[in-house]
């Protein structure tokens, strides 16, 4: 059984993709993975999807010309009888791909949000509104990362009628599991001792992140501890942060750890995580730092779907930088435990939610 996969890019940083991804690996045999895409990056993960015996297909950008190019019809019609379904992870492209794959014989078409906004572009957000406005009539079901995410996408009324299944970004808990021993040896790579070590995970672009409120509540951490470090995992600086820290002082105290596959280990360093997003669909971020047993301060934008440990704090960004300080260093005061069942327990294990995915496609 194929399932033909819809995405914007599948480079490292494409959070959906990774979703994606961490799904294929934990399907049975039987099922694979095709990627379609039209965002082309240097470094994606054409290797890792082929490996998992799927394979990748690039399109043309979505846009009003493209209901007129031929290169989608064209794939799908190759490789009629090919899939069991269309998977989409951008919904208003239902209006686009839908009909397409029908006419190539694919008998489900299914839908999944992965945010709380339609485009972080402001100029797309208007026309991929309208996109979405049929996605539920060209739907067979439809998926949301979160509550939050399937009501505004699919409206509050398919929620309710039981239309939307939520389909957790899930993580494998068990690799993020708190450990003493592999804290102290983390930390010894990173050349780190006993310095506070305050930590988050998420790119500079698009700003969705809000570093540079991060930098400012940092700054406030830094000045009641000055042997606090920055750890910036997936993050490379830019002009308009560089300048920031350097009038914050904080320069000195920021680690720019770039992208990273060892985001599991990264975590067992660290001794808080600040997650101050603007916007957020469910972020797999704070479910894996909560599964490291992290304290965990976020903003309110935040689902609250999220909160499944009591070491986690949410706050709005109205709060000043010098309270967020406050609240995040108290909250790293309680001892360090193993939390990972709890998410677990949550609904989050990416080995439960793959095998009722698994059933959901053969039946």
């Amino acid at each position: 059984m194929r399932i033909l996969h819809v995405t914007a890019g599948i480079g490292r940083s494409n959070g959906v993709m990774s979703v994606i991804l961490n799904y294929a690996r934990y399907m049975p045999g039987d099922i694979r993975f095709d990627v379609m895409y039209f965002v082309q990056t240097e470094d994606d993960r054409t290797k890792e999807i082929e490996a998992l015996g799927g394979r990748v297909v690039k399109i043309a950008p979505p846009g009003l010309h493209s209901f007129c190019r031929d290169d989608v019809d064209a794939y799908l019609q190759a490789h009629k009888g090919a899939y069991s379904a269309i998977h989409i992870h951008l919904p208003y492209l239902a209006s686009l791909l839908a009909p397409k794959a029908r006419r190539a014989g694919v008998s489900k078409v299914y839908v999944h949000c992965h945010s709380t906004w339609f485009s972080l572009e402001h100029r797309n957000s208007l026309r991929n509104r309208i996109f979405n406005l049929p996605t539920e009539r060209l739907a067979d079901h439809m998926f949301a990362c979160g509550r939050d995410a399937g009501v505004y996408w699919y409206g509050k009324r398919a929620m309710e009628r039981g239309r939307v299944k939520v389909l957790p970004n899930a993580i494998v808990c068990d690799m993020y599991r708190f450990s003493q021993a592999k804290r102290q040896i983390m930390r010894e790579q990173l050349g780190l001792t006993e310095e506070l070590v305050v930590g988050h995970v998420g790119r500079v672009s698009p700003p969705q992140k809000n570093h540079p409120f991060l930098f400012r509540v940092f700054a406030e951490i830094y000045r009641k501890r000055p042997d606090a470090v920055l750890l910036l995992a997936g993050a490379e600086p830019n002009e308009e942060l560089a300048a920031l820290a350097e009038r914050l002082g904080i320069q000195a105290a920021i680690r720019w750890l770039g992208l990273r596959s060892d985001v599991a280990q990264l975590l067992q360093a660290m001794d808080l995580f600040v997650f101050p997003s603007f916007y957020e669909g469910l972020p797999v971020a704070v479910v894996e730092a909560e599964s490291a047993g992290l304290p965990v301060v976020m903003s309110d934008a935040v689902t609250d779907e999220v909160c499944v440990t009591k070491q986690i704090l949410r706050l709005p960004l109205s709060l000043a930088p010098e309270e967020w300080a406050k609240r995040a260093l108290a909250l790293c005061e309680n001892k360090r435990v193993d939390t990972a069942d709890q998410v677990v327990k949550a609904g989050f294990d990416l080995k439960t939610s793959a095998a009722w995915l698994a059933e959901f496609y053969r039946k």
